[in-house]
C-alpha cells in the first residue's frame, strides 16, 4: 500500500510523534511505501520514508493549521490510505491521540475564530455523516466523541497501549541508577521526584511544583520540550527553585525512570498517559490524577497512587507515601506488571487496521 501519513509538526519528544514514527516503521517494515506530510519536522526521518514538508504561513495557529489541511488536501492523490495524526478533513483514518474538543468548548467562545476552526476539523472527522474511521486509544474520549457527534460504533478500531519494552527494567538496572544520581550529584538518600512529558500546563507540572513545598528533601526534574519560564517563577515565588530542575527533551528517559524514586504526573487533562506505563515497568511508582486515560493500569497493578483531588498538599502527602515503600519492592511491582500486562501492541494492531480496511 502507499500510505500518506499527515501531522502538523513533528519534534522527537512527543508521544503522538514518537507513535507516528513507529507506525511508520512498521508499515515501512511490512513493505509498505509512507510519505510523511508536516509543516515542520525535527529529527531524523523513519529509514525508507518520504518527507514531503509543507510550511504553511498563518496569523494564529489555527490558520495555520486550516492552511496545512488544504495544503494536504491538495497531495492527497494517489494514496490508498490517507492517515491524520491532527484532526482535519479528508481523511479515510485519524490516530486518535487528542481529546474530544466538543466537550471542553463551550458558550460563546465557541464564535470565535480559533474555537470554531479547531471544532470544525473535528467535526469533518467525528460527524454522524463523515467517513473517517478512528484509531481510538482511549475509552473514556471515544465515549466522548460519540456522545457530541453520533459517530458509528463500526468507524472506531480501539487499541491497546503500545509501549515500549525497553522501558523495562534490564539487568544492570541498578548500576544505571547509581550512574545518572552520580552524575547529578546526589546520593541514593536524596528523594527524586521526575516529570516526564511535553504538555507542562496540561500535565499539572504546577501542581507538582506546588507540593515541594512539603518535600524539603526532595529534588524535582522535569524532562520535556516546553516552554519553562511561567514554572520557574513559580518555583521562585515558593523558595523551591533551587530544587527544581528543567531538563528540556531527553533521548534516555529509561536511565531518568531507573534513576527517580516518584513520578510525578497530576494532569489536568490526560488523553492516555504512555508515560505511566513506562514508568510503572521501569519499576517506578507512579502518582497520577484519575482524569488520565491510563490510570485504570496504576490501580489495577497496584504500581501507585491515582488521585481525584490534586492540590498542593494531596500530591505532597501522597508522593510521602510512595517514598516510604522501599525501592525494590516497587521495582518487583513493575517486573510483574511489564510480565502480565497487554500493554505492547498498539503500533502492529494499528497498522493491522490499515491494511485490513
Amino acid at each position: 500500500m502507499n500510505l500518506a501519513f499527515a501531522l502538523f509538526e513533528y519534534f522527537p519528544y512527543g508521544g503522538l510523534q514518537r507513535d507516528m514514527f513507529a507506525m511508520a516503521e512498521e508499515a515501512l517494515a511490512r513493505g509498505h511505501q509512507v510519505t510523511l506530510f508536516t509543516r515542520q519536522w525535527q529529527g531524523p526521518v523513519p529509514d525508507g520514508a518520504e518527507l514531503r514538508p509543507l510550511p504553511v504561513t498563518g496569523a494564529s495557529n489555527h490558520a495555520r493549521d486550516a492552511a496545512f489541511a488544504a495544503a494536504v488536501a491538495r497531495q492527497w492523490q494517489g494514496f490508498d490510505r490517507r492517515v491524520g495524526f491532527n484532526k482535519m478533513p479528508g481523511l479515510d483514518w485519524y490516530y486518535a491521540a487528542d481529546g474530544c474538543l466538543a466537550a471542553r468548548y463551550r458558550g460563546l467562545k465557541t464564535l470565535l475564530p480559533r474555537y470554531r476552526n479547531k471544532l470544525a476539523m473535528e467535526r469533518s472527522v467525528f460527524d454522524s455523516a463523515a467517513h473517517t474511521r478512528i484509531l481510538s486509544i482511549s475509552p473514556p474520549q471515544r465515549a466522548l466523541y460519540q456522545h457530541h457527534y453520533g459517530t458509528a460504533d463500526g468507524r472506531f478500531v480501539d487499541l491497546p497501549p503500545g509501549i515500549r519494552r525497553d522501558r523495562g527494567q534490564p539487568d544492570d538496572v541498578l548500576a544505571r541508577r547509581a550512574a545518572l544520581r552520580q552524575q547529578l550529584g546526589l546520593d541514593e538518600r536524596t528523594p527524586v521526584l521526575l516529570f516526564v512529558g511535553s504538555g507542562f500546563r496540561t500535565k499539572g507540572l504546577d501542581r507538582a511544583i506546588g507540593a515541594l513545598t512539603q518535600l524539603p528533601e526532595a529534588h524535582f526534574y522535569v524532562v520535556g520540550a516546553d516552554r519553562p519560564d511561567r514554572y520557574r517563577r513559580q518555583a521562585a515565588k515558593l523558595g523551591v527553585a533551587e530544587r527544581v530542575h528543567f531538563m528540556g527533551g531527553q533521548d534516555n528517559v529509561p536511565d531518568w525512570l531507573f534513576a527517580a524514586d516518584v513520578l510525578l504526573h497530576p494532569a489536568y487533562a490526560e488523553n492516555t498517559g504512555t508515560v505511566l506505563l513506562e514508568a510503572a515497568i521501569a519499576g517506578l511508582p507512579v502518582l497520577t490524577t484519575e482524569v488520565c486515560g491510563y490510570a485504570p493500569y496504576i490501580e489495577q497493578g497496584a504500581i501507585g497512587t491515582v488521585l481525584g483531588e490534586a492540590d498542593a498538599a494531596a500530591v505532597a502527602a501522597a508522593t510521602r507515601r510512595l517514598l516510604a515503600v522501599p525501592r525494590e519492592q516497587w521495582r518487583a511491582a513493575g517486573r510483574r506488571f511489564a510480565a502480565e500486562a497487554a500493554i505492547y501492541d498498539l503500533v502492529p494492531r494499528a497498522v493491522d487496521a490499515l491494511e485490513q480496511a
